[in-house]
């Protein structure tokens, strides 16, 4: 049996945490089991951009309270939507009535690897879709014609 003196112990514990702390990236984690997702105040940052005032308080309050999904269902259109050519980071049902008084409480989310800076823009895309916004419409929405192009 190896037996190591206690502060050796501590020192290697203390490394451990040090080590997974610099792994996470700074900031506040969303509220979600899924991966690839940016902080929350990436994602506010990322909504700086929106010109409107009630689409852009809208996301920022949907950045820290929609409930992010990326269950099997969430995978299988993810899927789909791949099989087209397209790589989605994420998307949302949106009923007609949706608007930034009365959003979407829920995005769909597809856990596929890219920038951090890509992952907050396609949440607030999403987001936005989520508040309301429809593709082409403007308004600061990162990839307002449907096509994100990051990485």
């Amino acid at each position: 049996m190896l037996r190591f003196p206690l502060w050796a112990l501590s020192l290697s514990v203390a490394a451990l945490q040090w080590a997974c702390a610099a792994a996470q990236a700074p900031g506040t984690p969303l509220q979600s089991a899924c991966r690839e997702l940016p902080t929350l105040e990436e994602c506010r940052a990322a909504a700086r951009v929106i010109t409107d005032e009630c689409l852009r308080e809208c996301i920022v309050l949907q950045c820290g309270g929609a409930k992010i999904n990326c269950g099997a269902d969430v995978k299988k259109e993810c899927a789909l939507r791949k099989g087209t050519g397209v790589t989605a980071l994420g998307y949302v049902w949106r009923p007609p009535d949706a608007g930034c008084q009365n959003p979407v409480s829920e995005v769909n989310w597809c856990e596929e690897p890219s920038s951090r800076e890509c992952r907050a823009q396609a949440l607030v895309h999403e987001l936005a879709h989520a508040c309301g916004w429809k593709h082409r419409q403007g308004l600061g929405v990162p990839g307002n014609d449907g096509d994100l192009r990051c990485e």
